[in-house]
């Protein structure tokens, strides 16, 4: 059994298994080509609500300083299939020259998966926890899933008082933000 999960193991982490995975994730947005006017429309519909975006952020980054040194102790806590979001390319655990290639998709990509996060997990409290949760697939840690869960509430928020447009346009400036800081501390 030992030596099933560990050739398991090599094989999710193996190059070829993260590139496919990433190809796959990245289709299910090109798919969604067709739609991508729209979705700028809808974007510039909401753009009022792009101003809370740093809330969120802000959470992140209070998380990050005084919360995270100590989830990453915890194991359970620090359990990740992956070790980071596929989303920001096959080879981000090479820093900064792994992701820059690859945040135009992440971009176009946040066009199209930020409006169908709004669109199907915004819909109820329920809904918001399978939001956070299903980020394990994208390769993010335990932990990280836990701080997405009131980040997804406060979205919700948004999305209950003023509409999917400003609650995906609040989404997608966050996002831009944590690229932006991720480029931050990559540069460092």
């Amino acid at each position: 059994m030992q030596g099933i999960l560990f050739t398991l193991d090599n094989i999710i982490h193996s190059d070829g298994f993260v590139i496919g995975y990433y190809i796959f994730t990245v289709a299910t947005s090109l798919i969604l080509i067709k739609e991508t006017k729209q979705r700028a429309l809808d974007l510039v519909k909401g753009a009022k609500s792009m101003v809370y975006a740093p809330i969120p952020f802000g959470i992140m980054i209070a998380y990050f300083l005084f919360a995270y040194p100590l989830a990453e102790k915890i194991p359970i806590l620090n359990w990740s299939w992956l070790g980071y979001n596929i989303a920001f390319g096959p080879f981000a655990k090479d820093g900064f020259w792994g992701v820059l290639p690859f945040v135009p998709l992440l971009i176009y990509m946040f066009i199209h998966i930020n409006h169908a996060e709004e669109l199907y997990f915004r819909k109820s409290k329920k809904m918001v926890l399978i939001w956070a949760f299903t980020h394990i697939a994208m390769g993010i840690k335990v932990h990280m899933v836990l701080l997405l869960i009131p980040i997804g509430f406060l979205f919700k928020y948004i999305y209950d008082k003023k509409g999917i447009n400003h609650s995906y346009a609040m989404h997608f400036m966050t996002n831009i933000l944590v690229v932006a800081a991720l480029f931050f501390t990559l540069t460092r």
